[in-house]
């Protein structure tokens, strides 16, 4: 053992290499105590800066900033990890306006939720791009069990009615009429069970004055299936933009109107990582609680996590159980083919 904390220090008895059984873990190599780091952990995911988390909890900012860090690679390991498989038929997509380094350069985030468990399948960073969408749905295609039935909403951005039949579709190659010529460029094949459609608002000023919906690909009548399923009664993106509102209060480097934007965009990805996790495991959300066949006391209810809606897990998680949860590298189920 080593540490005042008593750690262990274990051997393996194939190989005989030597290792801290933290390895794996959030807290590997920390050098503050447990119990900090556990309330660092828990100041940032609710939306306290680098400056208040150091003030509040008397430690320096450089071991907040360098803790951040952890936990940011430690949420993507671990979502990695626990959310895969998932069992779901339809997705919405969005994407949330914020700076890294100066209010001169623009730093995207968008992410895939999940609309009946409110999981966030899959998030992603960079600049509004055609690589930031492909780089999304691929995410979110390799976390599906079965990706030939989805209904998908996202908003009027091109890039999704571009990349939709391309992720999410089958390549063949069409036919040559006659025997010169060049051959006809690839394209794509969806099944009857896909469908796609796009949620455009007309703004003047900041008031939203239209709503208008396209089908970009499939047909209305798997999108109506799917809305009858949600117990939704028009096609929408609600789930995600009430995410968006929730995601900016859990992550200070996404207030707006603020001066608290993160300096490199590696704080920001590690930030918002880590609230990913926290969101998914470790926070009871009121519209997926379940009441109770007989209340206990004033309980009358079972709250739930995301990810235990989506069936991914029994509990809601802690943050030290989150922290001490050993994960380690490893690629992500291939399902691109």
């Amino acid at each position: 053992m080593y540490s005042a904390e008593k750690i262990r220090y274990l051997r393996c008895k194939s190989c005989g290499q030597e290792f801290s059984e933290r390895k794996g873990t959030a807290l590997w190599n920390c050098k503050l105590p447990e119990s900090k780091a556990v309330a660092v952990a828990e100041q940032l995911s609710e939306g306290s800066s680098q400056a208040a988390t150091a003030r509040l909890l008397k430690v320096s900012r450089e071991s907040v900033r360098r803790l951040e860090r952890c936990l940011g690679r430690h949420g993507r390991l671990f979502h990695d990890q626990q959310v895969q498989g998932l069992v779901c038929s339809s997705l919405q997509a969005d994407e949330r306006h914020g700076y890294a380094g100066s209010k001169n350069r623009p730093c995207w985030e968008a992410e895939l939720l999940e609309p009946k468990s409110r999981l966030i399948v899959e998030r992603v960073q960079g600049e509004r791009n055609e690589d930031l969408a492909r780089r999304l749905l691929r995410g979110g295609k390799a976390r599906l069990r079965d990706f030939q039935d989805l209904a998908f909403f996202s908003d009027g951005w091109e890039c999704y009615a571009t990349l939709f039949p391309q992720v999410f579709g089958t390549p063949y190659q069409p036919k040559r009429r006659g025997a010169r010529g060049r051959r006809p460029r690839e394209r794509y094949r969806l099944t009857r069970r896909q469908a796609h459609v796009q949620v455009l608002k007309r703004r003047e000023g900041r008031r939203v004055v239209e709503v208008r919906l396209r089908m970009a690909h499939g047909s209305r009548k798997r999108i109506d299936l799917e809305l009858e399923r949600l117990g939704y009664t028009t096609p929408n993106t609600s789930a995600i933009e009430r995410l968006n509102a929730t995601a900016r209060r859990m992550d200070a480097f996404s207030v707006r109107k603020t001066l608290a934007f993160a300096r490199r965009p590696e704080s920001r990805e590690h930030r918002g990582d880590w609230r990913m996790t926290v969101y998914n495991f470790a926070r009871p959300h009121r519209s997926l609680r379940l009441p109770l066949a007989e209340p206990i006391g004033r309980r009358r209810y079972r709250p739930r996590s995301p990810a235990m809606a989506a069936g991914l897990t029994e509990r809601i998680w802690t943050i030290r159980e989150i922290l001490l949860h050993q994960v380690f590298p490893r690629p992500v189920r291939d399902n691109l083919t």
